[in-house]
């Protein structure tokens, strides 16, 4: 048994669908999530540059004494996983992986899309993962920078659901019948790609299969928390927590949803 915490980093509020996802499998679990809102969008930043913005927020959830972490972003897992799994001991788990195991699964005629940002697109690291798991699989990728800062400033429904048409469009004509969300904001506006999309694509939300894959490692490890033992859930933001608190409230429903802004020093 391990009482400590289950650490979330994100970009921004897309994290939330996957802590989401996360206390629904593991209610009994407490959870510190950290939001880099100050720096946001990730998807148009250098590789480099991701590096150390995930970096600071591995540290941070390190000193909240977590004892896993959970990269809750597309673009960090794409960029910087791999990095910094070598420098950490705690287990961490990416989406990617997780969402491409339920596409190659999921899709009928072979062929997956993927939406995400720029870096993710560009990093192919959905097609790689799909393809491993099955090379007949064709994978489309497409780049969508202008969602998320849509979605961070909770921008209205016409306003998305315009964004999203303009989005899909280069695609709209291709043939694929599964749909991967491949950044953690997207399912925010699920809605919107629903009314898009072909009734009989199949939409993959990675944060479903992050919260197994994330059971699935606990169990393996014996890390999940004692019977009885207290439960917290703690949220950070590098950037506005008056604007985080309103969506972090209406997205999770709790009324005494409330993140606290922290400096980059911390």
């Amino acid at each position: 048994m391990d009482n400590r915490p289950i650490g979330l980093l994100d970009s921004g509020v897309g994290g939330l669908t996957v802590v989401k996802k996360v206390m629904q499998k593991m209610p009994r679990e407490s959870t510190v999530f950290i939001g880099d809102n100050a720096h946001i969008p990730y998807g148009d930043k250098s590789r480099e540059e991701i590096i150390k913005l995930t970096r600071q927020s591995v540290k941070f959830l390190l000193s909240k004494n977590v004892k896993l972490i959970i990269f809750a972003c597309n673009t960090a897992t794409a960029a910087a996983m791999a990095t910094i799994q070598q420098e950490v001991d705690q287990p961490i788990i990416g989406v990617i992986q997780s969402g491409s195991l339920a596409a190659a699964k999921t899709t009928k005629n072979k062929h997956v899309a993927v939406v995400g940002t720029q870096v993710t697109a560009a990093s192919h690291a959905y097609q790689q993962e799909i393809k491993f798991r099955d090379s007949k699989v064709k994978v489309t990728e497409l780049a969508a920078p202008k969602l998320v800062p849509l979605i961070e400033r909770d921008a209205d429904y016409d306003t998305c659901l315009q964004a999203v048409k303009e989005t899909l469009a280069p695609i709209q004509e291709q043939e694929f019948d599964t749909l991967i969300l491949g950044c953690t904001h997207y399912p925010i506006i699920r809605d919107e790609f629903r009314q898009v999309l072909d009734k009989r694509v199949q939409i993959i939300d990675p944060a479903d299969q992050v919260a197994q894959y994330t059971y699935n490692v606990m169990q393996r490890d014996n890390l999940f928390s004692a019977p009885g033992a207290p439960i917290r859930h703690e949220y950070y933001t590098t950037g506005d927590a008056a604007m985080v608190n309103e969506l972090g409230r209406n997205f999770l429903g709790d009324p005494e949803f409330n993140a606290r802004h922290i400096s980059e020093e911390e």
